[in-house]
C-alpha cells in the first residue's frame, strides 16, 4: 500500500490534519485484522516501525548541501554520507527520523561565523545514505564512529529522534562537551503509543511488536533506549528546546528530559511546531550563544 508522502508514523499527529486515504486503509487493516491475527499484524507493525522514509529536501537544504565538503564514513558496511562546512571545533548536527543532515541549514552560517566547523551525517536509510530501515543502535553506532573518525566533538545539535540517538551514544562512551537538544522524545513508550494511535493498532498487536523487539535486540533494550534514562548520569551542559505547539512530540517530553539531565536548561518556544523550530532565529541565536558560553 502506497503511503502519503507527508505521513510520519513516529510521533504524534495533529488532529486537524486531513487523513490521507493510504493511512485510512492501514488503520482499517490493523484495527480489524489485528484483533484476529495479532502475530501476523505484529510482524507487519515490526517492519513498519523500523522503516524509514525520505521526504523531499527543502530548497535551503539543497543549497547548503551543495556547498558542503562531502565524505563517506563506513559503519558496519554502510556508506554513511558526511557533510562539512567551515573550520574549527566540530559542531555535529544529528537529524531526526526521516530527516537528513542538510536540516542544519539555518544553523550553519551563524556557527561558521562563530568559528566552528559544522558537520552532519545522513543516518542509515536517510538522505544520501542507502537503505530503507534503521534503529537507534545502528544510528548510535554511526555517531560514535563519527566521533572516533573526526572528533573530538565540541558540541552537538540534535532534532527529534536524534536526541534519543545522541543520549544513548553518550551514555555508552561518546564524548561531547555541550549539547543542544531540540524537540526530542523523552520516552520510547511515548513513541510506541503514538505509533499505535496513528495506525489504530490493537493492544495485542503492540504486545507482539514489543516481544519481537525484545527477542531481536540485546537484553534491556526497551528500557535502555529512552532519552530520559540515558541523560540521568551525564555531566555535560545541555540546552533543551521544545515548542509549545509541537504536535509530533509534545513539549512536556522536552521538559521531562531537562528535569532528568543534571546540567540542563529548558527553553520553551511558541508557534514553531516540530519542523519550523529548526529555522527560527531565536532558536538559532540561543543555540549559538549556548555553544559559545
Amino acid at each position: 500500500m502506497a503511503l502519503h508522502k507527508k505521513e510520519q508514523f513516529h510521533g504524534g499527529r495533529d488532529r486537524n490534519r486531513p487523513v490521507p486515504l493510504s493511512l485510512r486503509g492501514l488503520r482499517i487493516l490493523f484495527s480489524t485484522l489485528g484483533r484476529i491475527f495479532p502475530r501476523l499484524m505484529g510482524r507487519w507493525a515490526y517492519l513498519l516501525w523500523f522503516r524509514t522514509r525520505r521526504f523531499p529536501e527543502s530548497a535551503a537544504g539543497k543549497r547548503i548541501a551543495s556547498k558542503a565538503q562531502r565524505d563517506i564514513l563506513i559503519v558496519d558496511d554502510i556508506p554513511v554520507a558526511v557533510y562539512t562546512w567551515g573550520t574549527g571545533p566540530i559542531v555535529l548536527f544529528i537529524h531526526g527520523w526521516s530527516g537528513r543532515g542538510s536540516q542544519v541549514a539555518a544553523f550553519a552560517e551563524p556557527l561558521i561565523a562563530a568559528g566552528y566547523r559544522v558537520m552532519s551525517v545522513d543516518a542509515p536509510g536517510h538522505g544520501a545514505t542507502p537503505g530503507d530501515r534503521t534503529n537507534i543502535l545502528e544510528c548510535a553506532a554511526v555517531v560514535q564512529a563519527f566521533s572516533y573518525q573526526y572528533g573530538p566533538v565540541h558540541a552537538a545539535i540534535t532534532h527529534s529522534f536524534g536526541g534519543m540517538v545522541l543520549a544513548y551514544a553518550m551514555n555508552n562512551g561518546m564524548s561531547v562537551e555541550r549539547v543542544v537538544c531540540i524537540s526530542a522524545p523523552a520516552h520510547i513508550d511515548y513513541l510506541l503509543d503514538s505509533f499505535a494511535q496513528t495506525l489504530s493498532i490493537p493492544n495485542a498487536v503492540i504486545a507482539d511488536l514489543r516481544r519481537r523487539m525484545e527477542a531481536h535486540f540485546p537484553g534491556g533494550y526497551w528500557e535502555n533506549i529512552s532519552t530520559v534514562v540515558n541523560v540521568r548520569e551525564l555531566d555535560v551542559p545541555a540546552l533543551i528546546i521544545h515548542d509549545e505547539y509541537d504536535h509530533s512530540v509534545p513539549w512536556e517530553q522536552g521538559k521531562i528530559i531537562a528535569s532528568a539531565w543534571p546540567e540542563a536548561q529548558f527553553l520553551k518556544t511558541t508557534g514553531l511546531g516540530h519542523g519550523r523550530i529548526l529555522r527560527d532565529k531565536t532558536v538559532i541565536n540561543a543555540t549559538v550563544d549556548f555553544i559559545n558560553s
